[in-house]
């Protein structure tokens, strides 16, 4: 077996830190890549831990759920299309300590409304954002070519603005500008919309 410098695990990590989250995500999809879940995971691992520690108030029960909820990120990842990581982990790590909290506490999921209510709440807000998603794809085809690729970059696929300029080739000023622009023309088409 060859040996590894060091130098050669930095390059390793260092390919993967500069992939956005998306790009880990069709990498583990697609080539079942451990190392791309690996700095996924470790991007949101604190976010996990502190809402874990927040809703359990037991730090042994909190670790325990960020390992679970890794295992179960790492099979629902290749089953689930996420495109925003971040509100879809958020999302999990609160069902899934809440489970657990109200199981500690001798509750039936079904007896408990605040649970209930509280995942009713998060499913509601989620039905929104796709409604919302939805609507403006059907908007976005009414508005100039170029603006439209930098609202598509910037709201549904959640690139930076300097994402966006790399992309693009824009400049930053022109990149927030049609960003602007458009937003002002996609509100006055959606207030024209009779879906909505």
């Amino acid at each position: 077996m060859p040996n590894i410098t060091d130098n050669e695990v930095f390059t390793r990590k260092k390919k993967y830190n500069n992939l956005r989250d998306r790009e880990l995500i069709n990498l583990y999809k697609s080539e079942s890549d451990l190392n791309a879940l690996g700095e996924l995971f470790s991007r949101y691992a604190h976010l996990i831990a502190s809402i874990a520690l927040g809703i359990l108030n037991n730090e042994q029960k909190a670790k325990d759920s960020v390992q679970d909820i890794f295992e179960t990120t790492a099979a629902d990842l290749k089953k689930y299309d996420v495109r925003n990581f971040n509100s879809w982990i958020y999302t999990v790590t609160k069902f899934h300590c809440f489970k657990i909290k109200n199981n500690n506490q001798g509750i039936e999921l079904e007896g408990d409304s605040g649970f209930k209510d509280d995942f009713d709440e998060i499913l509601e807000k989620e039905l929104l954002i796709q409604k919302k998603i939805k609507l403006l794809e059907n908007v976005l085809d009414k508005i100039n070519p170029d603006e439209r690729k930098c609202v598509e970059l910037f709201y549904l696929k959640g690139y930076s603005y300097l994402e966006i300029v790399e992309e693009t080739e824009l400049s930053i000023k022109e990149v927030k500008s049609q960003i602007q622009k458009s937003k002002r023309e996609i509100n006055l088409l959606i207030d024209n919309n009779e879906e909505y």
